[in-house]
């Protein structure tokens, strides 16, 4: 491997997916980690298909498991230039503690910022690397419908704004990516929803050419960034009475 290799974190999910396929086609050596080692096994394959110049390993986690994170980056030789995460879980706030609230928060912040800080303190002892993380429009305003799934966004959120701040002057770059509904099905009859869904192949453009850019904020759409702008600044009063 060389000094382009990145890690991929929840690779096998579709946008995932589609990064994988723009980092493979710029030349970059890809480390996928999956929870699906079958998926994730899979996508090997079609990237070596495809992209005979490129390596690629693969990895198999599941970041609520410490144990393993340690194991998984310790198996990592050669360390990566950058790490792409793309990991998180969202509920339905009634069936939250069927899905053991902790768990949600442990998924989307906690164990995440465990696994992303062995990168951070490598790109740190180099002064060189990116992390690039998806988060979502959902932590910047807690909402009735998945507010434990949007605080543990809200602590990811004010986490990569901190990296950002300590990393100052640096030639360390973080990126905050903040979506909003991202199509995963072709057959969702909710017309406001279809608007406002972006298609992975899309995101995953934005994101790379975000990159190369160095852009540190990076909304799926103008629409959302409009949508959240007065999301965050309407009264509580009228905010509470919102059902969305």
């Amino acid at each position: 491997m060389n000094k382009k290799t990145i890690v991929i974190l929840g690779a096998t999910c579709n946008l995932g997916v589609e990064l994988s396929f723009i980092y493979a086609k710029n030349n970059f050596n890809l480390i996928l980690i999956s929870r699906n080692s079958i998926k994730n096994q899979e996508l090997k394959n079609s990237l070596q298909q495809k992209f005979k110049n490129i390596s690629v390993l693969t990895y198999e986690l599941d970041i609520l498991n410490l144990d393993n994170q340690n194991i998984v980056y310790n198996n990592i030789k050669e360390k990566p230039i950058g790490i792409i995460s793309l990991i998180g879980e969202t509920h339905n706030v009634e069936k939250i503690y069927d899905k053991k609230l902790i768990s949600i928060i442990n998924v989307n912040f906690t164990n995440l910022i465990n696994f992303l800080s062995y990168f951070l303190k490598d790109f740190e002892k180099r002064n060189e690397g990116f992390l690039i993380c998806v988060s979502s429009v959902a932590g910047l305003r807690g909402r009735s419908k998945n507010f434990i799934y949007g605080s543990a966004k809200s602590a990811l959120i004010t986490f990569l704004s901190g990296c950002r701040s300590y990393f100052n002057n640096t030639n360390i770059f973080i990126m905050t990516v903040l979506p909003g509904f991202i199509r995963n099905s072709k057959d969702n009859t909710n017309r406001i929803q279809n608007i406002l869904q972006i298609e992975p192949s899309v995101l995953a453009k934005k994101i790379f050419l975000a990159h190369k850019k160095k852009k540190e904020i990076v909304y799926s759409s103008y629409l959302w960034r409009l949508i959240m702008l007065i999301i965050q600044i309407l009264p509580n009063k009228i905010f509470n009475k919102i059902k969305f």
